[in-house]
Order: C-alpha cells, then structure tokens, then sequence
C-alpha cells in the first residue's frame, strides 16, 4: 500500500489552509472582533437565582433598560457553609460592555430590573460586582499579546538554536508560522461564533502554543537525525520519512489529550461553568489545529524553504 507523502502534497493542505483563512477574514469583516468586559471594559453583575433562569430574556430586558450591550449567562458554583453539607448555587451572570463601568445607580437599577423578572438573591453573598475600566481592559489586553508575542520570540531562538544543524533559522521560523496558523485558526472560530476574546482566550492560546511546537520539535529532531543515517537521500523524502515515524505519536497524543477536554467540556457544559467551557471549547479548537500544523504545515513548508533556498544559491553560482 502507498503511504501518503505529506511534503509533495504538501500544496494541498496550504490550500486548504489558505481557504480557511479567507472565510476567517470574510467573517472579520462581517461580525469584527467582539471583546470581553476583561478587555474592552464595562461591568459585570453577579445574581444568585433560585429558579432557572433564561439568559436570553434576561439580555434582553437589561439591554431594553439602560440601552448598552449586555450578554448574559448562567452557571454553578458551590458553596458550603460551616458544618453544612455542600450545596448548588445558581448564578446569573450579566456583562454590560461600554466606554464606563456603570455608576451604583446604574447597577441598582439593573439589579431592580433582574428581581422584578426572575426569582433572585439581591442580598446573596455570592453576588458579586466588579467594574473594568476601558483603560484597565486595554492595558490586560496589550499584557496578554505581549506574553505571546514573548512566548513566540523565545520559542523562535530555542529552535534556531537547538537545529542550528539543519538550518535553525529555517526550521524555526516554519515552525513559528505553524503556531501562527493555530492562533489564527482559534481566533477565526471566535471571530465566526462571535465568542467575546477574553483573558482565557490568551492562557488557551499559550497552552496550544506550547502543545504545538512540542510536536514540531519531534519531527525536527527526527529529521536531523535521518539526515545522517539517510544522507544520499532527498531532503522532501527524508522530511516525510520522518513525519511518518513520529505520526502515530503525533496522533496518540491528540486523540489521549482530546478525550480529557472533551470530559472536561461535556462537565463544564453540564454545570454551566462558563470559564471551563471557554477554556475546554478552546483548546479543543487549538489541539486539533496544532497536531495537523505540524505534520502538514511545518515539515513541509520548511523543506519548500530549504528547496527554494537551495535552486537560487545554485542560480547564483
């Protein structure tokens, strides 16, 4: 049976890439880029509810009241009080983004709105308030780019100088433009779903991050060692060699880590906790997109480099 050669067909998974990324940018165009209160600003409000509660109806009947953009969510938290048992606390959740957090009035009046309308704990200790200013939310927002764009510059001279052998600079710069296309590829979903980018955005984009280049790193260090043992033979053919030894390590990996979010998604979904499903939802998306980055995307574009490389230093002698 022929065996699937990822390098020469390389062109089809940068077109399907390429593809991707085009409806990505159309979907940018079309819904923009939707920011979490963490980033953008504004105010987050904290209900205790003793019966369920719709999220929709309640987005609605704030947002038709101080006429600002709300998104409203429910969850489960659990809290214990002294000797007594453990017991399930339904919380509703209302963000109201804007330019300024809103004034005590203001969240008087929306507290008033949510009581009237629903069954709730106004003097709940689990309710919370918390105020971000847009000044707060864009200086959280510049700090977490920067931690990836560190993240990514460290990566970039670790691998550089770790296959110095075999064109470190090349090797990780391919390596670095595969990370690149996992971040997009998470952060198109967010742009197609209109997910709000938040601060579990940036920790999910660190952790693939590092997911991904682990991966990368193997088939490198493959490759540099079939470089020896394989030296009459062409670089595409000892790049695919190579990425054929380590794919079912490479596929292992991501089927035994996709079960573990899947459980944590599918438990975070039942009990409404949006910050797990956030981030399981996430590094769904990441942990698919960093396995076939790396033996689709990485490999084969840095032996189209090499190639690319070697026919004009040949053209100049």
């Amino acid at each position: 049976m022929k065996r699937y050669n990822f390098v020469r067909n390389g062109k089809y998974a940068f077109s399907f890439s390429i593809t991707l990324f085009i409806f990505f940018g159309i979907m940018l165009a079309i819904n923009g880029v939707q920011l979490d209160i963490n980033f953008k600003g504004g105010t987050r409000i904290m209900i205790e509810t003793i019966d369920e509660v719709d999220p929709n109806r309640a987005e609605d009947i704030v947002e038709n009241a101080i006429g600002k953009d709300v998104s409203a969510s429910v969850m489960k938290t659990y809290s214990g009080n002294g000797g007594d048992e453990s017991r399930t606390v339904n919380m509703l959740r209302i963000d109201i983004a804007g330019n300024e957090p809103l004034t005590p009035e203001e969240e008087n009046d929306v507290k008033e709105i949510i009581s009237q309308n629903f069954n709730v704990v106004l003097n709940s200790p689990h309710n919370e308030n918390v105020s971000i200013t847009p000044t707060i939310g864009k200086e959280a927002l510049r700090r977490g780019v920067l931690a990836v764009i560190i993240s990514i510059i460290l990566i970039l001279l670790y691998v550089a100088w770790r296959f110095s052998t075999i064109g470190g600079f090349s090797a990780a710069t391919c390596g670095i433009l595969a990370l690149f296309h996992d971040v997009g590829v998470m952060f198109g979903v967010y742009i197609a779903l209109k997910i709000p980018l938040n601060d579990i955005f940036v920790a999910t984009v660190l952790t693939v991050i590092g997911y991904s280049i682990n991966d990368t790193v193997i088939i490198y260090d493959r490759i540099r060692e079939n470089t020896r043992l394989m030296s009459k033979s062409d670089l595409a053919s000892i790049a695919d060699v190579s990425i054929h030894q380590t794919l079912s390590r490479s596929i292992n990996t991501m089927v035994t880590t996709l079960i573990s979010i899947v459980v944590l998604l599918v438990f975070s979904a039942t009990n409404n906790i949006s910050s797990l499903i956030d981030f399981s939802f996430s590094l769904l998306i990441g942990v698919i997109s960093g396995c076939y980055s790396t033996i689709f995307i990485a490999a084969p574009l840095w032996v189209l480099w090499k190639e690319r490389s070697q026919k004009a230093a040949l053209q100049k002698q």
